[in-house]
């Protein structure tokens, strides 16, 4: 299964804010840990000298519903097949190189290129990849994943090599990468959306009866409920996207 994750029991999750007005709600009640299992490798998996140093535990240690969001974000431009030319420019390898030539591009840019039209190539030149970029901003350290496709697969990518805490590797998977068919990675993200919602949906019914400490809007619950169990299929729908611009930009910026 690619996307994994546990919820913690209703009566060990922590409430929001300050005593007396603590609350609770169907974001917070996703309180768990989850991870993407990626062949033999396991992303959001904390390493052992960190588990160690920092007392965490094995997985990520969040809301599930927010690595469930930063998922259907971005899986209607993943499952547009990148093509074979422009590729290369998602390796993680050469992220490095990329930035420096970007940089120095933005900066000359910035004074000789007429604002709107600077912005317009800004937009292009990096939300592509953007679109392409599993959100992590909200963990120290992040990591660094990407999702993308060509016609047949959906590829998993990631190097967390220089993630570190106090000078040690943070996650166990370091860098590698991983393709699944991409009817089998639709099938995964939908499978992630009923398996969520189920469980949700059990803990909904534990709040009803009366299984959790803190006061909750027991109607706006059930509303939210209802709205996030709502098909995904509109997800599944590839954005058109026109290369050419990219292809333009990236030989306007370099290597």
């Amino acid at each position: 299964m690619l996307f994994n994750f546990r919820l913690t029991p209703l009566a060990q999750v922590q409430p929001w804010g300050e005593l007396p007005s603590q609350r609770l709600h169907w974001f917070g009640l996703t309180d768990g840990q989850y991870w993407l299992q990626v062949g033999k490798d396991a992303l959001f998996e904390y390493s052992e000298a960190v588990r160690q140093k920092l007392g965490c535990p094995r997985y990520c240690d969040y809301q599930v519903v927010r690595l469930y969001e930063d998922v259907l974000e971005i899986v209607s431009d993943v499952l547009v097949p990148v093509p074979a030319d422009l590729s290369p420019h998602l390796s993680l390898d050469r992220r490095m190189q990329w930035s420096r030539a970007y940089n120095a591009w933005a900066e000359d840019a910035a004074t000789q290129t007429p604002e709107e039209e600077y912005w317009q190539s800004i937009d292009i030149a990096t939300s592509w990849i953007g679109n392409r970029t599993l959100d992590s901003g909200y963990l120290t350290p992040s990591t660094r994943i990407q999702l993308w496709s060509d016609d047949q697969n959906v590829y998993v990518e990631w190097d967390n090599r220089d993630k570190l805490v106090d000078g040690v590797e943070a996650w166990t998977a370091t860098s590698g990468s991983y393709a699944v068919p991409k009817a089998n990675f639709i099938a995964e993200v939908q499978s992630f959306h009923d398996r969520l919602m189920a469980q949700m949906s059990e803990r909904i019914g534990e709040v009803r009866a009366g299984r959790l400490p803190v006061e909750i809007d027991i109607g706006d619950l059930v509303k939210e409920h209802e709205e996030r169990a709502k098909p995904i299929t509109q997800h599944f729908l590839p954005r058109e996207k026109d290369w050419n611009k990219v292809r333009a930009v990236i030989r306007e910026i370099g290597p």
